[in-house]
């Protein structure tokens, strides 16, 4: 199998590629990560673009695959951090009645998800769990930028009913049973 252009220069340039991409991620074991992905992009395309520089090319796709696992690893901790919010942090006591209560909160918002319209759910789903913008989220769906906002909103506000419905009714049902 000959080697292209661009499979040539990543392995010309292969150590200075992972010094770059571990100062662009803050580890040499991501940077390791990211160039394997990007060796193996280029393995598995059978027609590369003609480009007159493989080594500016190759530094490009770095960039962008460098920012796309940040972006994602910022996007985790903020939803981890909105998470910190529902659970109780690990000092409190996790009793088998707050869990058991844990567990009925997660149904009663589970349900609440459920019952948004399809499109809705589809388009909180990819913000909230995939990590995309709404400019991505309105180009995959084919949907203007303004009804990502609209379903979003109208997600988020369910989920905030949702929970401040449980949380008042102290999660028990009208029999005064749990909800679970």
């Amino acid at each position: 199998m000959r080697d292209s252009l661009l499979l040539r220069a990543f392995h010309e340039h292969q150590w200075e590629l992972l010094r770059f991409l571990g100062r662009r991620l803050g580890s040499h074991s991501l940077a390791a990560d990211v160039a394997h992905d990007i060796y193996v992009k280029l393995l598995r395309t059978d027609e590369h673009p003609t480009v007159s520089d493989g080594r500016a090319y190759l530094f490009g796709m770095a960039a962008n695959l460098a920012t796309d696992h940040l972006r994602v690893e910022a996007r985790r901790g903020e939803i981890l951090a909105e998470a910190d919010g529902f659970v109780w942090h690990e000092a409190d006591e996790l009793s088998p009645e707050r869990h058991a209560l844990a567990r009925a909160e997660l149904a009663y918002l589970e349900r609440a998800i459920a019952g948004l319209p399809p499109r809705c759910r589809r388009v909180f789903h990819l913000n909230r769990y995939e990590g995309k913008t709404q400019p991505e989220i309105a180009e995959a769906l084919g949907i203007g930028l303004t009804t990502v906002y609209k379903d979003l909103k109208t997600a988020i506000d369910t989920l905030v009913k949702a929970r401040r419905r449980f949380r008042d009714s102290d999660g028990r049902d009208g029999d005064g049973h749990g909800k679970a």
